[in-house]
């Protein structure tokens, strides 16, 4: 245990470290080794190598402190009390968030430490997703505020521990509601209990006084135990919601903690409201998006289906049915805190599982540069259980990943916020052959003009959704995707020797370079959308939890801007002429 504990403490105080100092909270001196000097007159030194993103990759067994005490994350924060300008209360909880997210770590070292890159791709898909670590970003990833130790054990993504949904009846007057066209919702309950287990529990609801004005919504038994039963008592007194208990099929979490996926495989995933503090926001549910979250991922279905570079390569995970309950009393009060208005609610999406063929595996994009116990990242073990090498690899993740997120920005105005829990990799036989998109309930924007390729969108939609300019909107794939997925992956891939940082962002140019020569109608647009510009926005997310606390507001909290990254997907010059050389040939 002495050991484990020492080994989780120097990886997650080289990560705080580590992301601090790229934040431009921290900075660290460098010379043979990189010093530490805090105000409070605690030396910290490690060794580290400063990657392409500017980020530093720490060992963490180099980390030593004056003291001659074993480095710890905890008295860490307490040591750079000055640097790291928290209140007092925010001290307290944000030591909390960490020593919440040490003992997990520990966890995961027992439930998975012992697995190399080989074993992990070769676990279902469902089993890998358990032993991922986290939000590569985010310092105090597995937080999880709100839940206690059992809490934990039960819910949490890494036990894989079954549940059942509970399930109540709900007067359709205390809803607001939206479905994917063709749905029927009773058709989708069939497909998700079997038609036997939800024409019993339609018996049992209305033996429990519910009508033909009441729906089956389900819950997440801890959301239903510990904030539902009490916050609606007058709606469960008044029969407006009616609880039925748990029942139906077996579901396990996913790394979002709210997303669940059926044990035994089903067409259908549920995301529900979870009231719990984890990686900076609520994990509740807004209830703005639910009413056109079908008729979004319908319209999305379209283009996909109709692109010839998209079909074939992308799946969008249609948000089926949706239910969204506000508080009759606390819808009158809009400015509290945005948790208290997210309480109750769910949303049936596609299954990624269900979506693809036998021989296919979709996997998450966070599992890439996941490490085995061998040290080998992920992406390495899918290329040689393949037969490619790493570079002709990644060549084939580029192309049906950035390639076509990049193509529905500038064809249709659609941003995606593609970090490693949205972007699901489709594999065969080891090679990525597309991926699949889900969550647009918040976490997709539009170009703040009306392309003609829009035309199709609902306009209540357009109006409903985050309308960003174009220098705004990019940062969907540069800091979401570049920065929060690819920055990890070739430091992982560079760290063991597979293959140098400069390659692999030649590599991802000459991709997305290819495909801009490709596709000269779109010229106008890749100049508006531009990934080659010099340098890139810094978003940084540790320091705003830093600065505003952890009190209630009615938002969630926007991330802080740093220094700019230089880009290094920067065009070359002769690379750049060619293409205008293309351009003007083509009178364009």
């Amino acid at each position: 245990m002495t050991k484990s504990l020492d080994t989780a403490r120097r990886r997650l105080l080289a990560k705080m470290i580590s992301e601090l100092s790229w934040e431009e909270v921290l900075h660290p001196e460098e010379g043979n080794a990189f010093q530490l000097l805090l105000a409070s007159t605690r030396v910290y030194r490690f060794q580290a190598t400063r990657r392409i993103w500017d980020n530093l990759d720490i060992e963490p067994e180099s980390l030593s402190v004056d003291t001659g005490e074993t480095p710890c994350p905890l008295r860490f924060v307490v040591d750079a009390r000055e640097e790291l300008d928290m209140t007092p209360d925010t001290e307290a909880m944000f030591l909390r968030e960490l020593s919440n997210t040490l003992r997990q770590d520990i966890e995961l070292k027992r439930l998975f430490g012992g697995l190399d890159a080989q074993a992990l791709i070769a676990l279902p898909p469902r089993t890998l997703h358990a032993a991922l670590e986290g939000h590569p970003k985010a310092v105090a990833n597995k937080g999880r505020l709100g839940w206690g130790t059992a809490d934990v054990a039960a819910y949490a993504p890494e036990y894989k521990e079954p549940m059942q949904l509970f399930w109540l009846a709900a007067d359709q007057t205390l809803l607001r509601s939206g479905k994917s066209r063709n749905i029927c919702e009773n058709d989708l309950l069939g497909d998700v209990f079997g038609t036997d287990q939800r024409d019993a529990l339609r018996q049992e609801a209305q033996q429990a006084g519910a009508t033909d004005a009441h729906v089956l919504l389900p819950v997440h038994p801890w959301q239903w135990y510990n904030h539902l039963e009490q916050f609606f008592v007058a709606e469960i007194a008044q029969h407006r919601l009616i609880p039925l208990g748990q029942h139906g099929p077996k579901f396990v979490a996913t790394p979002s903690l709210r997303t669940l996926t059926p044990v035994s495989g089903g067409p259908y995933e549920v995301k529900l409201s979870l009231g719990i503090l984890n990686t900076s926001a609520w994990r509740g549910m807004p209830g703005k998006y639910i009413e056109h979250g079908g008729a979004l991922s319908d319209w999305l279905s379209d283009i996909v289906r109709a692109d010839p570079l998209l079909t074939g390569r992308v799946i969008v995970l249609r948000e089926a049915l949706g239910h969204w309950a506000a508080h009759p009393t606390l819808s009158d009060c809009p400015d509290a805190p945005y948790r208290h208005h997210e309480m109750l609610g769910a949303i049936w999406r596609e299954n990624a599982d269900a979506k693809t063929s036998p021989n296919q595996k979709a996997v998450l994009a966070a599992a890439l540069f996941h490490q085995g116990a061998c040290g080998t990242p992920l992406a390495q073990a899918y290329a040689n259980a393949a037969g490619l090498s790493i570079a002709v690899w990644l060549e084939a993740l580029f192309k049906v990943t950035v390639v076509p997120l990049w193509h529905m920005l500038c064809r249709y105005g659609v941003g995606f916020i593609a970090h490693g829990q949205n972007i699901t990799v489709i594999l065969e036989n080891h090679i990525p052959v597309g991926m699949a998109l889900k969550d647009f309930q918040g976490d997709l924007d539009l170009v703040d003009q009306d392309f003609p390729e829009m035309k199709n969108l609902d306009p209540d939609i357009r109006a409903l959704l985050p309308r960003k300019p174009p220098a705004y909107i990019i940062h969907d794939i540069q800091t979401a995707h570049f920065v929060t997925v690819l920055r990890f992956l070739s430091m992982a891939l560079t760290r063991t020797g597979q293959i140098e940082e400069s390659r692999f962002y030649d590599i991802l140019r000459d991709v997305l370079l290819d495909y801009k020569t490709s596709h000269l109608e779109l010229a106008e647009r890749h100049n508006m959308f531009d990934l080659f510009e010099q340098t890139m926005p810094k978003v940084c997310i540790n320091k705003v939890r830093l600065a505003i606390g952890y009190g209630d507001s009615g938002e969630r909290p926007l991330p802080a801007r740093g220094t700019d990254l230089v880009n290094p997907l920067a065009n070359n010059g002769h690379l750049q002429g060619a293409i205008d050389g293309e351009l003007l040939s083509a009178g364009r």
